[in-house]
This record gives structure tokens, sequence and C-alpha cells, in this order.
């Protein structure tokens, strides 16, 4: 697997959490949501490609009812290899945090 930057987990993880909902301005969303980091659409737009390009999720053009633009919107998908590498990623993560405890806070 290709080692991926934390912007590209957090991208295919809301991606993952959106499901068929997953278009740029959803997941700017959605990543705020969960990190609390405001990314702008551009930010996000070259890891998307980025994933994209590497086979991790797929584009679809689509409409959504909620949005008032009447062009088309690229929606994301994971692919069988996006979520091989969340599972990938999730066992990496629990490995290395295995073993790792919080400091008691001292007693004022």
């Amino acid at each position: 697997m290709k080692e991926l930057t934390r912007k590209e987990e957090q991208v295919l993880l809301a991606v993952h959490h959106l499901q068929d909902e997953a278009c740029l301005i959803t997941i700017c969303e959605q990543v705020f949501r969960y990190t609390g980091n405001r990314y702008s659409p551009g930010t996000i737009y070259a890891p998307l490609n980025r994933l994209d390009i590497n086979g991790y999720i797929e584009a679809r053009s689509g409409r959504n009812p909620e949005f008032a633009s009447k062009k088309p919107i690229r929606f994301y998908r994971l692919t069988p290899k996006g979520h091989a590498a969340l599972v990938e990623l999730q066992k990496a993560y629990s490995r290395l945090w295995t073993g790792f405890e919080t400091p008691a806070e001292e007693k004022i």
C-alpha cells in the first residue's frame, strides 16, 4: 500500500462515512466535523484527485437537489482498494498506539 498523507487519510475516511453523498463540499464539511480543521475546497481537491488517480476512490457525475447548481457534481465512492487501505491504516494505528498511556494529571 502506498503511504497516504494525513489529509489523504482524512479525505478517504470522509468519503467512507459520506457514502453516496461524498462530493467536494460535503467532504470539506465532514473533515471539519471530525478534525476541527477547516479546509477550503481547493485544498481538498488535490488529495481527492490523487486518491482517484491511485484507485482508492472513483468519481461519478450526478446531481444533488440540495445544491442550487444546475451543473453536474462529481461524487466519489470508495473502491475495494480504498477500503483495504482504510483497514490497513486502522491496524497500523492500533499497533502504533499499543502501550501508550496518557500521564495522570497532577493534583493541585
